[in-house]
This record gives structure tokens, C-alpha cells and sequence, in this order.
């Protein structure tokens, strides 16, 4: 053999060693790269969350088993690929098998982009199939889920691989194809079925120079949806083309979240674009190259050139670094995150962990709603009256029950169950009628509504919403199983929450419109004198409120509940009151501490001190005394305010 051919032969088994080594390192920069996308999915953003503020927004769908909602979704264009995401959207109940779903779905999706944009594994736009994973975790990050578009996507990805797998061996008759998967796609995921037609068009032009095809298959995809619209499905025209993706939200009026709307409508056309741009890039590398004289400097050249292969997967990694950790990291709510763990753990009524995640950041940057968590979890802990005002409280939001502000379905959430706790039962099923409203299959409205009519003997109603719950993945055997006790104890005379509501009920007539806090509160106390969340809620009401006369004459009551000592802001109050009018209070056989005395008298010499000058009073007692009830008193407000 030739020297020549010797050396020819070496360069060819070296570049093959090389592009193999590449395509090897890639594998392994893919598999990092999903890996740290499930991590970070099932420990940093708890797909629960996700699948939590889904279930109270309703996004989309609930799925129900059963062949009612099945036939529902074959109803109208997008209906399957709604049903595949509203279960797998279910499966996020569960964080670490939401992470290992979503993470799936991106993947495949990955792979479905490298595919259709023939990627070449040595180029840097490689990077570009990775941004519909990005796109999904930024979703994810803003507290929607991804998987309603991304399950679209990821069926039009398939079609079109296999359109472009078949189409060389059919001929003409592509067209024919053609035309059937933009009928078949149209049906089952609804307006992203113009993603198939954008990228056959594009497939048409760049890999086989066949440009009037190329026109004709989006003129044609664009005229099969709009008859299969008009005709087959009865659509407005100007939901023809979107429905079912992300600009047209499926059966609701619900405004989604602004940026996380952008990054759906990003994640809808991010296909199209991938192959465009890969292919333009393509065509403008080949119109730039030059040719070199033969023989100049081959040998080096060819050396620098193996080794340039050989590390372009390290160049890739860093511009997928580069470009996802930003783009992650500023797209991350997390002041959305911070009020979805507070409703989602008041919600599943873990009291300390509500306490534990309010306490972490300044609460007044946050949804006030989670205020009303936080004293809901003071009182089922214990520390309504002793840590109350150690938390942000708002004399211009001094209402404890109801949220003085418009919250959407979250704060309907709250003020349902706070008012059915409370006793106000007739007054939480009309608020329980208008989150149905919204969201008319919500498990937590289903759940309430069941609730609120086995309190009040009404068994036969509660069974009507047990039944459609019973239909839920996830909270269909609670449901099963109490209607199985319901058969055997129709009353649940055997069930203490239920005694207890029933206990505490007030049972005539309430008119939601005339509602007065203070009015219910004594209602309640009144109808029974042992309710012990009237008295506290009560209380806290004239604490919040200022009106210390009131506060005053409802201290007896502490003897209801068999108070041993004086809650230490029912002390602070008791001091305020007694200094501020002159009058004695009888404490019976209870007393005030030394300490609360000792802070007393220091925050009366701060404040004579500087009685001119408001802001310096503020200043000095601020870091010291603002979790008591002595500097609400004074600033009307407190906790982690500054």
C-alpha cells in the first residue's frame, strides 16, 4: 500500500474516532442535562405545587375516569391530547413521578426536534433542541403546567417524523399522507396541528428543493382545518387555527399568567422555527465557503481540524449552560411558589409548615391571602393569641374572614373552609357556589360541597357530589370510601369533625350581602359559648380593630375555655387599655408578667421621649418591639414590617 493511502486511510479512521467520541459525549451532555431537568423539577419547583394550583385555577380540565369525560374530549378538536395531559397533569400529585413525566415528555420532544432538524452532532445549533425543555421548566417555574401545550407538541413532533420517515418512499402520493395527518392532527390536538403543516412546508422546500409542494402543503393543511372547523366541528372562525393551543384556553375565561403564556406560545412555534433556522444556517455556511490550495499546510490543518471536532460537544455544553441557567433562574417565581406552598399546606392542613414558609421571607411582598392562612395556623396550633402579631397584620386589613380584595379561586378556597370551620355553614356554600362558577369539576369545591351538605343532614345531595369526586384519580377512593361509611352511617354521628361542625353551625337563615364580621363572630359565640374559634377570632377582630372596650368586656369568656394563664397579646391589649383610659380590669385569678409590664413601660418611655417625632419613635421600637401588640397599637401594623 501506498504511503499516500496509508496516510488518506488514517485521516478517515481518525475523523470516525472523533465524530464516534462526539456523538458519545453528546449522549452523555443529554443525559446530564435531563437529569438535572428532573432534580430540579421534583426538589427545587414540587410538581405537586404545580399540580396544586392547578386543581384551585382550573387551567384546563380535571380528569375523571370513566367514559363520560373520555366521550366529552373526543368533542371537540384537541380533545385527546387534552384527556393524555389532564392525566398526566394528574400524575404531579405525586412530585417525583410529575418530574419523571414531565421530564419524559421533554425529552421525547428533544429527541423529536434533533430528528426533524437533522442536526449534525458536531454543530452548535444542537443547542437549539433543547429549548423546548427550557420552555417547559419555565413554565413549570411560573406555576402552570407545561404539559397541555408540550403533549400537543410532542403528537405533532411524532407525525412529523413519520411523515418525513415514509415521504421519500411514497412519491407524489406524500401529498395524499399529507393531507390525512393534517386531518388525523387537527382532530386530536386542535390548532397544533398548523405546527405539523409548517414543518412538512418546510421539509418539502429544504430537504427535497421542492417548492411548489412546499407551497401547496400549507395552502392545503390550512384549508383541511378550516373545513374540518366549519364543517365537522361548528368552530367561530377565529377559533379555527387556535383552538386548543395556547392562545384560546379551552372552555374557560380564566386570564392565565402573562410570562407564562409567552413561553407556551414560545413552546407552540419553537419546531417551526428550529428547522428553519437550522436549515438557513446551513445554507449560509455552504454560500461562504472557500476553497484553499492543494497541498498548503494539509497536514496541520487536518490535525487542528480532528482535534476542533473532537471538542465541539465541550463548546455545545458551555452554550447550553450559558443559555438555561439564566433563563431558568430569572424566569423563576418565586414569590408564586411562596403563596402556592401556603395554600397548598393549608389545604392539606399541615399548620407548622404553613407557619415555617411564611416565616422565611417578608410577608408583605406576598398575596395577603396568606395572612388569613397564617391565623388560621396560629389557631389550630395554639398561638393565635401569643404570636399573632409576631406575622404582618394591616388595620387598613383587619378583616379575618373575608379577604378585603378580589384572590380568584384561592381565596375563595380559603374563606370557604374558614367559614365552614367557624360555624358559618349557610354562608360557605353560597361562596362555595361561586367558586363552582369557576371551576365547576374541582375536586376541593366537589369535596366542600359533600361536606357542607352531610353537616347539614342533607345526605342524598352530599352523595350526588361524592360520586362525581369518586371519578378524580387522586381523590376518588376518599370519596369511595366515605361513601361506603355514608351506607352504613348515613349521619356520621360517629365522626368528630362532623360533631363538631354540626355543634357549632349557626342553623338559621344567613344572608351573605349583610355580612358583618363582627356581628357573626358574637353570633357564633352566642349559638355556642364553646366555641373556642368564635372567641379567638373574636377577640383578635377588636385587636385588630383597635376597639379595646369590646376586647375588654369579653375577657370572662376565658373561663369557657379553661385559659390558665393570659395569652401574651390579650396581656399587651389589657395594658394599652388600662394606661390609655385610666379604668381597672378584673383579671380574676390570672395575671400579667413581669416581662410584658417591663416592655410596657419601655415603649411608653421611647414614646414620651420622642413624642414629636413619629418616624424616630418607629425606628427605635421597630427592631425590638414590632411583633407586639404595643406597636400595632401605635403604627397599626406589625410583624416583618419595616
Amino acid at each position: 500500500m501506498q504511503p499516500h493511502t496509508k496516510s488518506m486511510l488514517g485521516r478517515s479512521s481518525q475523523k470516525g474516532q472523533s465524530s464516534n467520541r462526539t456523538s458519545r459525549n453528546l449522549y452523555v451532555v443529554s443525559a446530564v442535562f435531563f437529569g438535572v431537568f428532573y432534580l430540579f423539577l421534583w426538589l427545587f419547583v414540587e410538581p405537586r405545587l404545580v399540580c396544586h394550583y392547578f386543581e384551585i385555577s382550573q387551567k384546563s380540565p380535571f380528569f375523571k375516569t370513566g367514559w363520560l369525560f373520555l366521550q366529552d374530549c373526543l368533542s371537540y378538536p384537541g380533545g385527546l391530547s387534552r384527556y393524555l395531559s389532564a392525566f398526566l397533569t394528574q400524575l404531579c400529585y405525586f412530585s417525583w413521578l410529575g418530574a419523571l413525566c414531565i421530564t419524559l415528555v421533554a425529552w421525547a420532544i428533544y429527541r423529536f426536534t434533533v430528528s426533524l432538524a437533522a442536526v449534525s452532532s458536531n454543530s452548535p445549533w444542537r443547542v437549539i433542541c433543547y429549548i423546548p425543555a427550557l420552555l417547559m421548566l419555565m413554565i413549570c417555574g411560573r406555576y402552570e403546567s407545561p404539559l397541555s401545550t408540550a403533549v400537543a407538541v410532542l403528537v405533532v413532533a411524532f407525525f412529523s417524523v413519520l411523515y418525513e420517515k415514509l415521504s421519500p418512499r411514497l412519491g407524489t402520493a406524500r401529498v395524499i399522507l399529507f393531507l390525512i395527518f393534517s386531518g388525523v392532527l387537527y382532530y386530536v390536538a386542535g390548532g397544533a396541528a398548523l405546527i405539523f403543516i409548517a414543518l412538512a412546508a418546510l421539509l418539502e422546500y429544504f430537504n427535497r428543493g421542492k417548492a411548489i409542494i412546499s407551497v401547496l402543503c400549507l395552502l392545503l393543511g390550512l384549508v383541511v382545518c378550516w373545513l374540518m372547523g366549519v364543517y365537522v366541528f361548528e368552530l367561530e372562525k377565529s377559533e379555527i387555527y387556535l383552538y386548543s393551543g395556547p392562545f384560546i384556553p379551552v372552555r374557560q375565561n380564566l386570564q392565565k399568567e402573562k410570562l407564562a403564556r409567552v413561553f407556551e406560545g414560545a413552546l407552540f412555534v419553537i419546531l417551526p422555527v428550529a428547522v428553519l433556522l437550522v436549515n438557513l444556517s446551513g445554507k449560509l455556511v455552504a454560500g461562504k465557503g472557500v476553497s484553499r490550495p492543494a497541498g498548503q499546510g494539509r497536514k496541520d490543518k487536518s490535525s487542528d481540524y480532528f482535534h476542533q471536532e473532537e471538542f465541539k460537544w465541550v463548546i455545545q455544553a458551555v452554550l447550553l449552560v450559558l443559555i438555561s441557567v439564566p433563563s431558568v433562574l430569572l424566569s423563576f417565581d418565586r414569590k408564586a411558589k411562596r403563596v402556592v406552598q401556603v395554600s397548598y399546606y393549608t389545604c392539606q392542613r399541615m399548620w407548622p409548615e404553613v407557619l415555617s414558609i411564611t416565616r422565611k421571607g417578608n410577608m408583605k411582598r406576598y398575596f395577603p391571602f396568606c395572612n388569613h392562612a397564617v391565623n388560621r395556623a396560629l389557631f389550630f396550633t395554639g398561638r393565635l393569641g401569643d404570636e399573632m402579631f409576631a406575622y404582618p397584620q394591616d388595620y387598613h386589613k383587619a378583616d379575618l374572614v373575608f379577604c378585603p380584595f378580589k384572590g380568584g379561586n384561592i381565596v375563595f378556597m380559603e374563606r370557604t373552609e374558614l367559614c365552614l370551620e367557624l360555624g358559618l355553614v349557610n354562608v360557605a356554600e353560597k361562596i362555595a357556589h361561586e367558586f363552582l362558577e369557576a371551576s365547576d369539576d374541582s375536586p376541593f369545591i366537589l369535596s366542600q360541597f359533600a361536606l357542607i351538605n352531610i353537616v347539614k343532614g342533607q345526605i342524598e345531595t352530599a352523595r350526588v357530589f361524592l360520586r362525581a369526586l369518586s371519578k378524580n384519580l387522586i381523590y376518588g377512593r376518599d370519596a369511595k370510601d366515605l361513601l361506603w361509611r355514608l351506607e352504613s352511617d348515613p349521619q356520621l354521628e360517629h365522626d368528630k369533625r362532623i360533631q363538631f361542625l354540626r355543634s357549632v353551625m349557626i342553623t338559621e337563615d344567613d344572608v351573605y350581602t349583610d355580612y358583618n364580621e363582627n356581628d357573626w363572630l358574637k353570633e357564633l359565640l352566642h349559638r355556642n359559648k364553646y366555641n373556642k374559634m368564635a372567641f379567638e377570632y373574636l377577640m383578635a377582630h377588636y385587636l385588630l380593630t383597635r376597639q379595646l372596650d369590646k376586647f375588654v368586656e369579653n375577657l370572662p369568656h376565658l373561663d369557657d375555655f379553661g385559659y390558665t394563664s393570659i395569652p401574651r397579646h390579650y396581656q399587651e391589649a389589657i395594658l394599652v387599655y388600662i394606661g390609655t383610659t385610666r379604668k381597672d380590669v378584673d383579671l380574676g385569678e390570672r395575671g400579667i408578667n413581669v416581662e410584658t409590664v417591663k416592655q410596657y413601660d419601655e415603649v411608653n418611655k421611647i414614646g414620651k421621649k420622642f413624642s414629636s417625632n413619629e418616624r424616630v419613635i418607629l425606628k427605635m421600637l421597630a427592631p425590638k418591639f414590632n411583633h407586639t401588640y404595643f406597636f400595632y397599637f401605635a403604627f397599626g401594623a406589625s410583624g416583618v414590617t419595616r
